[in-house]
């Protein structure tokens, strides 16, 4: 019987645990009147925040037009030059938010695609769904996301090892609670619950279907290739020129500015703004204007990846796995039929063979290997004259925090209310050039603490990151850490000075989370909450989680019936319509 989505899913958070509630024995039903979530619950923290910090969707004012007809120096005609996710991506955002551009979008054929699972962050849910308006449904069935909630990394000195939720920023169960009763922070979470089981907030109650995907922040795991096919073919629907061919020379007229492109086999493109998306090349910002590279290697030691495929066990995990190998990590990323892994390491200490055979040694079924070399950094300035990059082209870290398409999509979302109409107007280069820099040097120094303080192998490439990388853009942050943690729970005032100071890309939730999880040594700040409440709400949540679904039976239930999806995108009280009206993302400030 196909659920109503008004009566099971358009509901508030209260309701659904009374439903469920409804189905449980008397003293099991009792204990979930604990779980107040999302609420904020005074003495433990935040409430219901963003795990990203300072960062909104950006709608446009209400007041942008067009260009004016006689300006000779209009923005008309944009060039993304570069396919992918970066190049489709910020076509269909461009036509999608400023519907007069002239928008080409330039690519080859011949430059393949990486092929490999895509893991992603919340955001980009709303991005994808109400930024640039792509059908959930449509998506649901072609593309065939799995959920994501989450990370589990096989890192620091417990044998569970850490677990990273996305709704780390609520503390709903409690994380000192989870220190005292566990000696690790793990059950700090409803979610975090969920990934240790196995399972996502999705329940049979009675004949309905009743889902809370809606109230605790999740994420899609995505096979790339699919990905990008599927939004190749937006791309004329949506009024977007497409143009195969490889670019054989860039004219300038000037230091940075791009005056045209001259095509491989003949023919010259010109526009008025040129978005760089060719990846790793940095065909326009690196390589024809010279804009100088910031290189990350001395906090982020690793330089290559091999990718792989390996068969899948019955169940989907629910989070994104990250486990410490040798001389790196290795991911993996569940799609519907396989899973999707890469070692990520420091070529300069392993050699490939030896990196293969360790992969085979944790993945027996390991195969289709590829290697991608990457280095981490960014160029000094993503905004030169009239070319803007995007993606690969300006900046690269790592996959460790799953930040490549959350990165792409908050870059494309603050560069469209900037854009100037004409190069005759005052333009905001400077603003977005220092915005992004400081961005992804947060998620730099946020990377480093992964690794300089993960102790669960000794060997050549751990000793030496845990001795030498550095880490003195969060070192500010480390030092108040030291006099009490988790920072999110320290007064209003202090989480203020340590934000102002050493900034990071996620919340000091996030920070708390990696720091809490590897031993960082540190004084556990006090509560005046007894342990018992702590526990009431461990075991309510407890008795939820045995009540819900695996990921493989929820993601049948919503292929049967659309209305999930639809209360999910776009239901009332749904943490991704927030994501699209701004509420949910915007930092409130203590």
């Amino acid at each position: 019987m196909t659920a109503s989505p008004e009566t099971a899913n358009d509901m508030t958070w209260s309701e659904k645990l009374a439903s469920i509630a409804a189905t449980l024995p008397a003293a099991q039903a009792e204990k979930l009147g604990s779980l107040d979530m999302p609420a904020e619950r005074p003495g433990r923290g935040g409430g219901w925040r963003s795990p990203i910090a300072d960062h909104e969707l950006a709608h446009l004012p209400a007041d942008r037009t067009p260009p004016r007809e006689d300006d000779p120096k209009a923005v008309r005609r944009v060039g993304v030059i570069g396919g992918g996710t970066a190049g489709y991506l910020t076509a269909l955002a461009l036509r999608a938010k400023m519907p007069w551009l002239e928008v080409t979008l330039v690519e080859s054929s011949k430059i393949p695609v990486i092929g490999v699972g895509e893991a992603t962050t919340p955001p980009l849910m709303a991005f994808l769904h109400h930024y640039i308006g792509i059908d959930p449904h449509d998506f649901l069935e072609r593309v065939q996301p799995t959920w994501k909630l989450g990370i589990l990394f096989d890192w620091g000195p417990f044998k569970d090892g850490i677990m990273g939720p996305f709704d780390w920023g609520s503390n709903s169960i409690g994380v000192l609670g989870s220190m005292a009763t566990r000696n690790d922070p793990n059950a700090y979470t409803l979610q975090s619950l969920f990934m240790m089981a196995n399972k996502v907030p999705v329940f049979q109650v009675d004949d309905k279907i009743v889902s809370m995907m809606s109230d605790i922040p999740f994420a899609y795991h995505l096979e790339n290739m699919r990905l990008v096919n599927y939004l190749s073919q937006f791309v004329t629907e949506r009024g977007i020129k497409h143009i195969d061919a490889e670019i054989e020379d860039v004219t300038l007229s000037g230091e940075d500015w791009v005056e045209s492109l001259r095509l491989k086999g003949g023919g010259e493109l010109n526009f008025d703004l040129y978005i760089d998306c060719t990846g790793f090349r940095s065909v326009l910002l690196g390589k024809a204007l010279q804009t100088p590279y910031i290189s990350f290697a001395d906090s982020l030691y690793t330089d290559t990846a091999i990718t792989a495929y390996v068969d899948q066990s019955e169940a989907i995990e629910p989070y994104t796995r990250a486990t410490t190998m040798d001389a790196g990590w290795c991911w993996k990323i569940p799609v519907p039929d396989e899973d999707h892994i890469g070692y990520v390491h420091s070529a300069a200490h392993i050699d490939p063979d030896s990196a293969m055979d360790e992969i085979k040694r944790l993945y027996p079924s390991a195969r289709e290997f590829k290697t991608v070399r990457f280095r981490t950094g960014r160029h000094e300035k993503i905004w030169r004259g009239n070319v803007i990059a995007m993606g690969n082209s300006y900046a690269f870290v790592e996959p460790l925090e799953s930040s490549s398409l959350l990165m792409l999509a908050f870059s494309i979302m603050s560069l469209i209310p900037l854009l100037p109409n004409s190069w005759a107007e005052p333009t905001a280069r400077e603003v977005f050039n220092k915005l992004t820099a400081e961005r992804w040097d947060g998620m730099r120094w946020f990377l480093a603490i992964h690794y300089k303080y993960n102790q669960r192998r000794d060997t050549e490439f751990w000793r030496q990151v845990r001795d030498n990388a550095d880490v003195s853009g969060i070192q500010p942050l480390l030092d108040v850490y030291a006099g009490g943690a988790p920072l999110h729970l320290r007064d209003p005032l202090t989480r203020r000075f340590v934000r102002a100071t050493a900034p990071t890309f996620y919340e000091l939730d996030g920070v708390d989370c990696m720091l809490l999880g590897q031993g960082y040594p540190a004084k556990l700040v006090t509560t005046n909450e007894p342990l018992e409440a702590w526990q009431r709400r461990k075991d309510a949540a407890d008795a939820l989680v045995a009540r819900s679904m695996t990921q493989r039976q929820a993601l049948e239930a919503f292929h049967k019936h659309p209305e999930l999806t639809e209360s999910l995108v776009y239901g009332r009280h749904s943490w991704v319509t927030g994501y699209g009206e701004q509420r949910w993302l915007q930092q409130s400030r203590a």
